[in-house]
């Protein structure tokens, strides 16, 4: 049980990630962390505030959404809310499956505890100026910045400095505004962030957190649901203490709504009895709620969504439904190759047939 009590998480919503705010909530107190959860808000309606409220646990903070394109440009709020002894800055579309306990210990030992990205060698030279280093910024890990853990005694200014990279860039696009994905400030906090150890800090700040205890939502396909009601899964042999729901569409959306293991467990998260925080009817979404309506529309929009085989596959027994998509991406790569060694082979349509290969190799 994570119980210390110099240890206080952070996070940010909005209306729109209400959902994906009280899973995360119902989450750590699930997993058994006790300490204070600071929310900044970032345009919650009257009656989710009502609703969070409710829990002890929960402290709001206001923040001015009109002067942002992207709330997660507040990420670094923790500066303006004072904050002391460890600080835990963690996604709102985040569950906690276990306790975070290990990774606490590493910034209580004095480390920059976060993630590697999943592509973890982005680096601009560009980010000197956008940011307004202090040297060029070095060639290292890029981290992902949705679990960041450290200790405000051992780095009292990384908050700050953070909170003002974040300034710089409050009028810069990211990529959910429509930005290029190669746009130095296209992952707006995590680039400000990133460009900050690069350049101010040793490399050996940072903590690398272990990489198979966060699991993102492309492999949440790959998870293996073992207890719903104490949110136990597995994921290739190692049991996960973060699914992280990257990306848009969210899960609590109907264009991003998929039956995997994140799915399964938000809605215990959002319906469950014994959770901290229960949701009146009419703040679920259209695909969250209880009923046989809400049922078929789950249902339509994990077709639509998934695929038919796809969501076919997620129906069967757990161990059984991983290994038949091990398979059957086995059998697709098998069927790419051949068909690329049909594309060098035949010289009259070799350039259409390597397109239509491409097309499938990133569909």
């Amino acid at each position: 049980m994570a119980t210390d009590d110099d240890v206080c998480f952070y996070t940010i919503s909005n209306a729109s990630y209400f959902p994906g705010l009280v899973a995360l909530i119902n989450s750590l107190i699930l997993t058994g962390h006790t300490q204070t959860i600071r929310v900044g808000d970032c345009g919650l309606t009257p009656a989710q505030k009502a609703v969070l409220a409710t829990c002890g646990q929960v402290e709001l903070i206001a923040l001015d959404p009109a002067k942002i394109r992207n709330p997660g440009q507040y990420k670094a709020f923790a500066h303006i809310a004072n904050a002391t002894g460890i600080a835990v800055i963690i996604d709102s579309d985040m569950i906690v499956t276990g306790s975070l306990a290990p990774l606490i210990a590493q910034a209580r030992r004095g480390g920059i505890c976060a993630f590697p990205n999943p592509i973890d060698d982005r680096w601009y030279a560009q980010w000197e100026e956008i940011f307004t280093l202090k040297r060029p910024p070095r060639r290292q890990v890029y981290v992902c910045s949705g679990f960041v853990a450290f200790s405000t005694d051992r780095w009292p200014h990384l908050l700050e400095r953070w909170w003002q990279a974040c300034e710089a860039i409050h009028s810069h696009p990211t990529y959910q505004e429509g930005s290029e994905w190669d746009s130095p400030t296209a992952q707006s906090d995590q680039d400000a962030l990133n460009a900050i150890l690069m350049s101010e800090y040793e490399t050996d700040a940072v903590s690398l957190a272990p990489i198979e205890k966060q699991v993102y939502r492309w492999d949440f396909r790959f998870l293996e649901t073992r207890n719903p009601h104490t949110l136990e899964c597995r994921f290739q042999g190692h049991t996960p203490l973060i699914l992280h729901a990257a990306l848009t569409s969210k899960p609590w959306e109907e264009k991003g709504a998929a039956h995997d293991t994140y799915f399964v467990f938000l809605r215990r998260l959002l319906l469950g009895r014994d959770v901290a925080i229960r949701l009146p009817p009419d703040l679920l979404t259209s695909i969250t709620a209880s009923g046989l309506v809400p049922w078929f529309r789950r249902q339509s929009c994990f077709v639509k969504n998934m695929g038919v085989i796809e969501y076919g596959l997620s129906c069967l027994p757990p161990a059984t439904c991983i290994r038949a998509r091990h398979v059957k991406d086995r059998l697709r790569e098998k069927y790419l190759q051949f068909r690329r060694k049909g594309a060098t082979s035949a010289p009259g349509g070799a350039v259409l047939l390597t397109e239509e290969v491409q097309a499938g190799d990133q569909a």
